[in-house]
């Protein structure tokens, strides 16, 4: 009976087989599924090398570096979300401030001059326009017809906040008149009551980043309510103004 002869492998062909099967991603898949691993052989991690443009460097120093970054990042966050919160919280008492002086306005005419003269502060705007869509406005308002509002500016009326951003050269000259030419961008604030625009606060600045489509604009939409709503009761007051177009 002949003996079967079994043939080996050499040793150093084995290992390439092994080391063939355990590639990289699958060392990685298996670490992944195995988070504590290292908890258990916490000895390998005195082993491990990573480059590094200083030279090798231990998992453990890799990781506390970065800890460390994610560390720095994150205190850039917080201190850029305290500064905006400061910011926000100026903003805030300046627009108090302007409603406070506009309560006990008792005509649309005082109502728009006290706007004209104490929006600046807090806004830094170069020009304002203040429009009503009133047959008999008067001055520092300005009449204009809604229906041509919505032609040169279409949609703007059904937004329930204030708009800012860059604006077309034709926009800002028919808000702000030949001034307008001069604006690169623009916050225009509908005044509304009962869903119904009566009128737009609309400031205008030279510089391209002082209205920016990513600012907030909840406190100025704030004021345009409170505005549209005192404007309504001057309406009231004085009935002989006139009727909203």
């Amino acid at each position: 009976m002949s003996e079967k002869v079994i043939t080996r492998k050499p040793l150093a062909t084995q290992s390439v087989a092994v080391t063939a099967r355990l590639s990289d991603a699958r060392v990685a898949a298996y670490l992944r599924r195995h988070p504590h691993f290292f908890d258990k052989h916490p000895e390998l991690l005195a082993h491990l090398q990573i480059p590094h443009d200083s030279g090798a460097t231990s998992l453990i120093e890799r990781q506390v570096q970065q800890l460390r970054k994610r560390n720095e990042e994150l205190n850039e966050q917080l201190q850029e979300l305290i500064a905006v919160a400061g910011d926000n919280g100026d903003l805030f008492d300046r627009i108090r401030g302007v409603i406070l002086e506009l309560l006990d306005a008792q005509t649309a005419n005082q109502l728009g001059t006290r706007l004209h003269n104490l929006l600046q502060e807090p806004f830094d705007y170069q020009q304002i326009a203040l429009i009503r869509f009133h047959a008999n406005a008067s001055s520092p308002w300005r009449s204009i017809a809604r229906k041509d509002f919505d032609t040169q500016l279409p949609g703007l009326l059904r937004s329930q906040r204030a708009l800012s951003g860059k604006w077309r050269r034709t926009e800002l000259r028919y808000v702000f008149g030949d001034e307008g030419l001069s604006l690169s961008s623009a916050a225009i604030i509908p005044l509304k009551m009962n869903n119904r625009a009566i009128g737009v606060i609309a400031l205008g600045s030279t510089e391209a980043s002082h209205f920016r489509s990513s600012m907030d604009t909840l406190f100025i939409s704030h004021l345009g309510d409170v505005v549209a709503r005192l404007l309504t009761r001057c309406e009231r007051l004085n009935p002989a103004a006139g009727t909203n177009e």
